[in-house]
């Protein structure tokens, strides 16, 4: 059971009900989600994440696949079910398999996984881990998403780690839709 009551767009001041429109827009869904539900109960933070998760999911140059190893590979360490389940259909879409969602924990031993895959998988299992990474592991990270592109990585392994954490603690449901 949810620790903050949902905010139901209905419901919501004139300010939320414009960040559900924009929620809805950016991200092609038809209903808001329970996590912008629980946010919504603090309108100035979810006035602030969600557009920053518009930047990571449609605006960064960051190759999405990666991106959605880092996602998935961080929810599992971080035991959030909500932001795992909610990130399978998205994974997919970037052309991961079911095989590679599914054994996403299990990448260092595996074969489902390319070499750069487990590269990316390292570094949001040890940043999400240990916050922070060697500088071994950096400059691999740094060569397989660019140069361009290692702070987006790291960002975006920042920022779901917050969003996990919050998910968690504030014990959001899956949404039975």
């Amino acid at each position: 059971m949810p620790r903050v009551p949902y905010v139901e767009k209905d419901q919501a001041s004139p300010e939320m009900q414009k960040l559900y429109d924009g929620f809805e827009s950016q991200f092609g869904v038809k209903a808001v989600p329970n996590v912008v539900k629980a946010l919504a109960n603090s309108p100035g933070l979810a006035g602030k994440v969600f557009p920053l998760a518009n930047y990571f999911m449609n605006q960064s140059g960051l190759d999405k696949k990666y991106r959605e190893l880092a996602v998935l590979m961080l929810m599992k360490r971080c035991n959030c079910e909500y932001g795992f389940v909610r990130h399978i259909a998205i994974a997919k879409q970037c052309g991961l398999s079911q095989e590679q969602i599914d054994n996403v924990e299990n990448y260092a031993g595996s074969s489902l996984f390319s070499a750069d895959e487990k590269v990316v998988l390292r570094y949001a299992d040890e940043l999400t881990r240990n916050a922070r990474v060697d500088d071994s592991l950096y400059n691999e990270a740094s060569r397989v998403v660019g140069r361009e592109h290692i702070v987006d990585l790291t960002g975006a392994i920042a920022f779901w780690n917050m969003m996990a954490r919050n998910l968690n603690a504030l014990q959001v449901t899956l949404e039975n839709w």
